[in-house]
């Protein structure tokens, strides 16, 4: 195990469309003496990095106490994984660095203000990210990365997010597909994009990102849709070593999450890179069908790694 991935509380102080990290429910939150125990835990276990999530991480009141335990307790790389409006703040930022953390991870969502703060569903939160990344792009040595969510309303515009964030030093991007695990009485299924349409933009954000010293991941992107010379940018989710731990005391290592575990329809029985695929997920095949798979012959995988890479 390398890294543990703690998600101490699902509580945030935004909204968006899909996203099930958002309750504020007793239930859905760890208190401290058990946040304590899983970062001690992890480190017995041979964890040297630690990536902290939620829901919203920076607003939970041990937030920077768990910064300063994990830093405590020899973890090499502290990521948080945030909105970022908290560290629009300099103070707060100044209080997360000196704390321990290393490096963030932000969710950048579109260049356009309105289409950001609709997808975030909070006016001026674009406004306040660009805040933060000029804040926090103040710390040397902190790493910066960004997490996008492919969206139908968004997806066109990933290869100019990406080289401005990049420009901006953001030095990784791992770029996730929306999902409807989460969508509640809504019906989101329109904000589903056709990863064949998204593939283009993809391949444009990887050449962007890598143009500038960056480098990018996408996740749920079946092989067959990406051209084996672009296999870089698939993700590897086992060789991340991540232990997943979410309030409730679920523990699961990421490999076995439900966001990484496709289904394999029957065109995927023949492929030659099947073993290093996650597959489709069951709420994208329920939207766009399995149309889009065709298996992957031995010669096409030839010469290539099909393994990917981790995040950051």
């Amino acid at each position: 195990m390398n890294w543990l991935e703690l998600s101490p509380g699902f509580a945030c102080n935004l909204r968006c469309p899909g996203c099930y990290s958002c309750s504020a429910a007793d239930r859905d939150q760890m208190d401290w003496p058990e946040v304590l125990r899983w970062l001690q835990s992890a480190r017995r276990r041979g964890a040297r990095h630690l990536w902290l999530s939620g829901g919203e991480p920076t607003l939970r009141k041990d937030f920077l106490a768990t910064l300063r335990a994990a830093k405590a307790l020899g973890y090499e790389r502290i990521k948080v994984q945030t909105n970022g409006l908290l560290f629009s703040y300099p103070e707060f930022a100044q209080k997360a660095v000196d704390a321990g953390m290393t490096e963030v991870n932000l969710l950048v969502k579109s260049l356009d203000p309105a289409l950001h703060d609709a997808l975030m569903q909070k006016p001026g939160a674009l406004a306040l990210l660009d805040k933060a990344v000029t804040v926090l792009g103040g710390h040397p040595g902190l790493r910066l990365e960004g997490d996008f969510l492919l969206t139908q309303r968004n997806f066109a515009e990933l290869p100019a997010l990406v080289t401005h964030y990049a420009a901006r030093g953001f030095k990784h991007f791992n770029i996730w597909l929306f999902s409807l695990a989460d969508q509640g009485e809504a019906d989101l299924r329109a904000d589903v994009p056709r990863l064949t349409e998204t593939m283009p933009y993809l391949l444009q954000a990887l050449a962007n990102a890598e143009a500038l010293g960056a480098t990018l991941v996408s996740l749920n992107t079946p092989h067959c849709l990406v051209p084996p010379d672009a296999w870089r940018m698939q993700f590897d989710a086992a060789g991340m070593g991540l232990l997943v731990v979410n309030p409730g005391g679920h523990a699961f290592m990421l490999e076995q999450s439900t966001f990484e575990l496709g289904t394999y329809p029957d065109a995927c029985a023949t492929c030659a890179v099947r073993a290093s695929c996650h597959g489709l997920r069951k709420d994208y095949i329920a939207v766009h069908g399995d149309g889009e798979l065709a298996p992957v012959s031995a010669a096409a995988a030839a010469g290539h790694d099909a393994r990917g890479q981790t995040l950051g």
